[in-house]
Order: C-alpha cells, then structure tokens, then sequence
C-alpha cells in the first residue's frame, strides 16, 4: 500500500510540472511574438520608412486640397448648386460632366469645406503647416518637436486672425460673392467680438493682437516698440528724487528681462523664417469627422447633417401639431336643431354625412426628420446670403408646414421675402411662399409643403364640431376646406358678399365649386336657397338637374334650369336684376323696417307679415358661374353691365354670386368686376401676372395644385387646403335630396322682355280668344292662383300659349299685372261673376 501510494503522488507532481511547462512555454512563445512586431516598429522608425509614408500621405493631400482650392476659387459659383446635392438624384456622371473642379464634386465639396466651412483666406496657413510637416518628415527628421509645437501655434494665431480680418471686411463691403472670406469660423469670430465690444474694439483686438504677435514673434519689432525713433520735444520736466531712484531701479530691471526676450525672439524668429505651418493629427481626425455627413432618409429629401456651426441649443424650435378633427354624429346634430317655424316642407330631412366618404387621414407621428432639415436648409441658405436668423415655430398641416423665424437685427424683411425661389431650390421643392412679416406674431412665415401631403375629406368640413356651431350663425355658411392649422375653414357667404374664383386648369377649382354647393345643400333647406348655375362646359353641373324641384331656379320659358345657352344668360341675368328690384320694393312695404331678408324672413315667420297679404319667406338666391371667361368670349359687354348691377345692390335682397374661370387675365377680370368682388380664391397659377390680376399681389404662382389655394377678403390672405369630394359623393348626395317632399317645380323667376320688344299689356280681342281661355279663366278663380307655370302644369301646353292665355286674362280683366316672381293678383273671386264676365265677353 505505501509503494502504491508513492507511486501516484509522483505521477501527479510529475503531470503539474509538465502542464506548468507548457504554460510557460505559451507565455515565452505570445511575448517572443510581440517582441517581434515592436522590434518591426522600431526598424521601420529606424530607416525613416513609416515617416516617409506619413509624409507622403500629407503631400498627396496638399496637393488635391490646393489645386481643388484654386479651381473652387476661380469656378465663380458655378459647383454651388452641386455641393449639398445629394448623390441620389443623379448619376456619377451626369455629376462629374457639370462639375467644373478639377477632382469632380469630391473636389469641390473639399474646398467648400476648407475655405467657406473653416477660416477662409487663414486656410493658407494651414497648407503652409503640412508642407512643413512633410519636408521635415521626410528630409529634416531629426528636428526637435518643440519645433513642430511652436509653428503650429504660430500658424494657428495666424489663421485666426486672418479669419476674423477677412469676415469683417467682408462685412463692411459687402457683396454677392459665393465665397466666405473669412470661413464660417471667421464669421463667427467676428459676430461675437463685434457684438460684445462694437466695430471699435474689433478694431483694437485686431491691431494690438497682431502687435503682440509681432513683438513675441521679432526682436526687430521689440525693439521698434521700447524705442521708437520719433523725435521728442524738448521739455524741461521738475526732478523727484524719489521718482529718479524707482526710474533707475524699474531700467535695471527691464534690462535684464530685455536681455531675456530679446533671446527668445530670436530664436522664435528664426522658427519662423525657417518653417511654414498647418494644423495637428488631432485636428486632421476632427475636420475628416465634420466632413462626414450623418444622413437619415425622408421622404423626397436628401440626406442631412447638422452644419458645423449650428448649435442645438440655439437652433432648437417649437413644433405645433395640428388638432385632430372633432366631430359630430348626425344623431346629435339632428337633436341639437329642431325643424324651424313655419317651414312649407316640414318631411324634408337635409343629407347626412354618412354619404360622404370618410378619406383615412395618417396617423404617423410627425416626421421630425424632414422638420429639422427643412428648417436646416431654411437657415443656411439665407445665411449664405448673409441673413443670419433664429428658427421660432413650426406648425404642421395637411399638406403645407409653416416654419417662423425671427431675423437679426438689422436685416431687411424686403430681401428676405425675395428667397422663396432660393429656398425651393435648397429643399428642391415647389410651392415655398414667405409671409413676411406675420400678421400680428412679430415673425416671418415660410411656408413649405409636406412630402407626403393628406387628403382632405370633406366629411371632416361637415361633420366637424365648428361646422355645426357656425351653421347656426351664419346664413350661408360655407366650409370649403382646412387651414394650415388643420381647423375647418368656414366663412359666410353673406359677408363677402360675392366670391370671385380663379384657377389654371386642373388645379381644383372645379371640386371647390362642388364643395361650395355640397356645403350649402347641407345647411339650408329647400324653401330657403335657390341656385342660379351657368354651366358653359355643359358638364359640370349636369349632375345638380335631379334637384330642380328643391334648389334650382329658372326662366319661365327655360327648358332646363342648369343654363348651358350663353345666349340667355344676358336674360337670366337681367331677369336677376328685375327679382333684385321687386324685393326691394317688397322689403319697403313690409310693415316694420327691414335693412336686409333675413330680418324679413324673421318677420314672415314670426307673423308679423302675413302671407295673406301676400308675404312669403324669400329664399336667398347664389348664382354660379363656371367659366366665365367663356361667358365674356360670348356675350362680350353684355354681362357686365347687370354682374356688376347684382354685385353693387343685391346683397340686401339675398342675391350673391360665385363666378370663376380659369383664365384670370385683365379683359375677363375686369376693373369694374374687382371693384365689386371683395372675396376671392386663387388656385394655382402658373405666373405673377395672373396672380396679381386675382389677388392684387404674387401668391397664387406659388402654390403647389390639388386643390391648395389662397382666400382673401381684402386683409391678410389665408392659404387653405380644399376638400376632395369625388363624383360618387355628389351622386349620392342629389339622389338622397331627389327622394325628399319639394315645391312641385323649379322657383320661377320674373320674365325679362328685352328692350324694343312689345311688353305692353293687350287688350281683350274676342276673334283671338284662344280655345282654352273659359277653362283656364274657371280654374284661375277658383285656386285664386293667376300664375303662367300654372297654366302649364294644369293643361300640358307649352309657355308661349300659357304666355297669351295669361295675356289674354289680363286683357279681360280677370287677372291683374305681374309683379315680379308672385303670382298676378286675380280681380274675379268668384265663378258666378266670372260666368257673367265670359257671356259679357263672347
């Protein structure tokens, strides 16, 4: 047992020896190989080899840097448009044929960087440093590092302060140049020295640091300054035995420190006649890094990096997300308004919102990405025409964000509100438009349109909480559309009180007179609105003749109330006039005073005007023209006269017109027409001209179509997404109000006898009594209803024969004259006198 025991400790030392041989022997082996890699190190140190490549490295550099500066310099702005492009949108060689530098867009976006980017005309400096370092790395190697050390301090003060030399004499002599003569660094600089201690003290830093400079740098130049040859007077001064011995003791001293400096100087003169300079490693790692973009992707945008000179903090904005749409159920709506009194169709039930369609709106956060980019973008062009300004708010819409920026002091509102087609370029989009400056907010607006832009439902205009509220209000209440804080926008035809429409073709104007009439279809009932529609185009509002009965109104020999026939517009018009005139007349009789039909509305339905007496509520009447300029092709002159007639007085009488045209140009718009149309919408056009013939001012060639617009009513103008409602909506809306209790027939204008035709009442001519004068003379006093359509309705025959019928009754004297749209008051009131009349007659 004890052999057999010593036997198998021996064996065990025996194992941990050999695995702490090995152990040793790994150790020996990882050393013996990092021994080798440095002695590697130290014989490539030794034979200058890794200096030589380090030096050929900056040579290669300085080479591309300089001869990429001097192409940039004299390329005379033409690679500036190509700098922040990104490489996304074109081909490498599409780049590489408009780049003019002579490394391609590498090359130019490199000098960009070094001179508008860094210091400017100090960039010098800074080449002269690698040169420097290269030729002692390569031919000088054993020069001491305090060497290197002093000529980058050198080359760094004199970097600087040509810098901030440069940016204010930039500054003082300002001009269009694409370059920065002192560097963004520079200006930087020079905007704080000069907004801490004014243009004098920029001055006097200058001056006395060069100075400085000069004496450290110059025993010349220190000797110059303790003593300058300039003559001194010759002035007896008093003596101070005090002051003599202080004197004396304040020489000795300065002697010795002279002695001292004087050493100094020179030999940091010698430094700097010897060597040329430039910046560090560490500065070298720091530039590539500044160069080195941190793109993010967004949608229809470039990538983007935060420009060096830009602070967070400093350019940090308030961002407004639009309200989500507060809407109300039918149910609700149907409860909160009760039918009014007195209503002739009291089964009408107006449409529901269920027939409109429900567009789904995004619900994505929103992109802050592509806020801080364009608001990036916005700051840095008008910074590269030297204004400087501070990002305030951005409010985000449907289609268009609103960006407010506050300029510095000093800067002009006029040149900003020049760069829109600057700042489209930068964000390579249409539709930028300045506000400048911001009605009552202190700021500049810059609007900017959305990457993804949303559709707006016009079920979401209806539907919406305000709507509801406004319905009750106004008398016309229309919601065309959002504003750019995503609030239903809502105005009251009444109040225009006539709206003028102008738009190129397929820029929405079409939908915005759908969504008009859509919006008062849904606010007034039959017995309160009546439109008047001239559709030249024949198509448009072809869909609105199923209505006739409840909305539409018409001649009374018109065949169609829609009006495609430019030949009778003239009487349609002038037949306005003559309805314009009779409620007038009839708003004088009332009994007490009424200003407008609203208050005689109130009054009829009140009681206090009975309809016995031949007062009956009158409805407002919209006349909508679609093209007009169709119209002035057509009749010519003929239409002014009575449009501007309407436009001048109707207003009282509850007549208002909405005409609009795609060619908003100076013989369609008239003078006369402008004067009367306060109110007017501008879709997209595509010039100046044209938007200032709309809207007295450019905007509207800034819009970007679909339906965005702008509305002005002689104040501040207001730019408003207009909603979509597609054809399948109009249909429905027409079939559901076709369904509903109407008056019987379309409301029947007065009839308009044009001037030297025979309008003067015939008398009774028994050889031309017509076949049906008896019956239709027992059926007028019986319903006591002396009314032409009438006559049509009850015997199937056509107007120019219920026309002589009705002439022939008033020659009798069965009916008297017409008044307007009111049924002829009928003089026999009952059938025993009319029977005596009709034998006196035969």
């Amino acid at each position: 047992m004890g052999k057999t025991s010593g036997k198998t400790k021996g064996n065990q030392r025996a194992k941990r020896s050999a695995s702490s041989r090995q152990a040793a022997g790994s150790a020996t082996s990882f050393f013996g190989g990092m021994k080798g890699v440095r002695e590697l190190v130290v014989s490539n140190f030794d034979n200058r080899r890794i200096p030589t490549i380090f030096g050929l490295v900056l040579l290669a550099f300085f080479i591309v840097a300089l001869l990429s500066l001097i192409t940039f310099l004299f390329s005379h702005g033409s690679d500036q448009s190509l700098i922040s492009s990104s490489q996304e949108t074109l081909t490498s060689e599409e780049l590489s044929r408009q780049v003019t530098n002579i490394f391609g867009l590498p090359g130019a976006r490199l000098a960009d960087y070094l001179f508008n980017q860094l210091f400017g005309c100090g960039i010098v400096f800074i080449l002269t440093f690698v040169v420097f370092v290269f030729a002692h790395l390569i031919w000088r190697p054993r020069i001491a590092f305090i060497r290197y050390v002093v000529l980058f301090l050198i080359d760094s003060f004199l970097t600087i302060w040509t810098a901030i030399a440069a940016a204010g004499l930039q500054t003082l002599f300002p001009s269009d140049s694409f370059l920065r003569w002192g560097g963004l660094r520079g200006e930087e600089l020079f905007t704080y020295i000069y907004s801490s201690i004014g243009v004098a003290g920029v001055f006097v830093a200058l001056g006395f640091s060069l100075l400085i400079f000069l004496v450290l740098c110059s025993g010349r130049v220190l000797g110059a300054v303790q003593s300058p040859k300039i003559p001194r007077p010759n002035i007896p001064r008093p003596s101070f035995p005090v002051a003599s011995l202080l004197s004396r003791l304040l020489r000795r001293k300065g002697a010795e420190l002279t002695e001292v400096e004087t050493d100094r100087a020179q030999q940091d003169e010698d430094a700097w006649r010897d060597e040329p300079p430039l910046p560090t490693d560490q500065d070298e790692e720091y530039l590539d890094e500044e160069v080195t973009p941190q793109p993010y992707t967004t949608v229809g945008t470039a990538g983007y990096s935060r420009p060096t000179g830009a602070s967070p903090s400093t350019q940090e904005m308030i961002v407004e997300e639009a309200p989500k749409d507060d809407l109300v159920e039918d149910h609700e709506a149907h409860e909160a308004t009760p039918p009014a009194h007195g209503v002739q169709l009291p089964l009408y039930q107006k449409p529901q919102t269920d027939l409109l369609r429900d567009y789904e709106q995004s619900s994505s956060p929103i992109d802050m990405e592509e806020i801080d980019y364009n608001k990036q973008k916005i700051i840095d062009t008008l910074a590269s025409f030297k204004m400087h300004v501070t990002p305030s708010k951005a409010t985000v819409g449907p289609t268009v964000t609103l960006y407010e920026v506050i300029p510095d002091s000093g800067i002009k509102v006029s040149r900003i509100k020049t760069m829109e087609d600057d700042i489209a370029m930068s964000l390579k989009s249409e539709g930028v438009r300045i506000i400048a400056p911001m009605p009552g907010l202190g700021t500049i607006g810059i609007e900017v349109p959305n990457s993804v832009p949303q559709t707006v439902s016009m079920r979401s205009i209806l539907a919406s909480r305000k709507f509801r509220e406004q319905q009750e209000k106004m008398e016309l209440p229309v919601g065309i559309g959002k504003t750019i804080t995503n609030e239903p926008f809502i105005f009251d035809l009444t109040k225009m009180p006539h709206l003028l429409i102008a738009g190129a073709t397929g820029q929405g104007k079409s939908v915005g007179l759908n969504a008009l009439i859509t919006s008062l279809l849904y606010s007034k009932r039959p017995e309160e609105l009546k439109f008047v529609m001239v559709d030249p185009k024949m198509l448009e509002f072809s869909i609105y003749e199923e209505i006739e009965r409840h909305f539409l109104a018409k001649l009374p020999d018109a065949d169609r109330a829609i009006i495609t026939d430019m030949t009778k517009v003239v009487a349609t018009l002038n037949s306005l006039c003559i309805e314009m005139d009779n409620r007038y007349r009839l708003l004088q009789t009332a009994g007490r005073a009424v200003r407008n039909i609203r208050e005689y509305n109130e009054q009829v339905r009140s009681g206090e005007l009975s309809r016995l007496h031949g007062h009956e509520i009158l409805p407002y009447i919209v006349l909508i023209v679609d093209e007009f300029a169709d119209l002035m092709m057509t009749v010519g002159k003929e239409v002014e006269q009575p449009i501007a007639r309407l436009a001048q007085k109707a207003r009282a009488a509850g007549i208002h017109m909405v005409i609009a045209t795609q060619r908003p140009s100076t013989d369609v718009i008239t003078g006369l027409i402008k004067a009367n149309f306060p109110a007017r919408i501008a879709f997209k056009v595509f010039s100046m001209v044209d938007s200032r013939t709309v809207l007295d001012s450019p905007g509207a060639n800034q819009l970007i179509g679909r339906g965005d617009m702008l509305f002005y009513q002689g104040k501040e103008m207001v730019r408003v997404q207009c909603a979509f409602m597609d054809t399948p909506e109009t249909e429905a809306i027409v079939e559901h109000i076709a369904r509903q209790e109407s008056t019987g027939s379309a409301y029947e204008l007065p009839e308009y006898i044009p001037e030297g035709e025979d309008s003067g009442t015939k008398g009774f001519n028994p050889n031309e009594k017509d076949s049906l004068f008896d019956e239709v003379a027992r059926m007028v006093v019986q319903t006591q209803v002396g009314s032409t359509s009438n006559i049509q309705r009850k015997f199937n025959i056509g107007y120019n024969r219920a026309g002589r019928l009705m002439d022939q009754l008033e020659g009798a004297g069965i009916v008297g004259a017409q008044e307007g749209s009111k049924p002829r008051e009928v003089f026999v009131k009952d059938q025993a006198s009319l029977e005596q009349l009709l034998q006196k007659l035969s």
